[in-house]
């Protein structure tokens, strides 16, 4: 399977959004202010329920111009063509709402986390191959 760069990125900032979700607490921990964990949870429950909610500009780290929105749609169609990702319409419309990683994409995800956590040792400062996920994956 061939993943341009767009789809790597996207797969990383996907599954560490997953991640985040499937750690929030079904009660509050000591010590987190309990309307912030309201939402925490609010948004865990929307995960189970539709998936990961669509939100470009945090999956990217900045706000998308309009070129970064349409190559990173194709890319979305593209990942649901090849069984990585299920888009979802929460609500009846054209429109995708939230995003599902299937088994396979998190696997892939997976993959790509680990190659990249090893991947920064190997490569000089400013190389592309290196900086690119580095933001994501330290975090997953």
């Amino acid at each position: 399977m061939t993943l341009t760069p767009n789809m790597k990125t996207l797969l990383v900032a996907i599954l560490e959004e997953v991640r985040r979700l499937e750690a929030v607490p079904d009660k509050p921990p000591p010590g987190m202010d309990r309307e912030q964990w309201r939402t925490q949870w609010y948004e865990r429950r929307d995960y189970e329920r539709f998936g990961v909610h669509h939100d470009l500009a945090l999956w990217l780290g900045h706000a998308p111009s309009p070129s970064d929105s349409a190559v990173f749609s194709r890319a979305l169609r593209n990942m649901e063509d090849m069984g990585l990702v299920v888009r979802i319409s929460r609500w009846d419309g054209r429109r995708a709402t939230h995003v599902q990683l299937t088994d396979e994409g998190r696997v892939e995800a997976e993959r790509l986390v680990a190659e990249q956590a090893a991947a920064p040792a190997d490569r000089p400062p400013g190389d592309p191959r290196r900086d690119r996920y580095a933001d994501r994956t330290m975090s997953c």
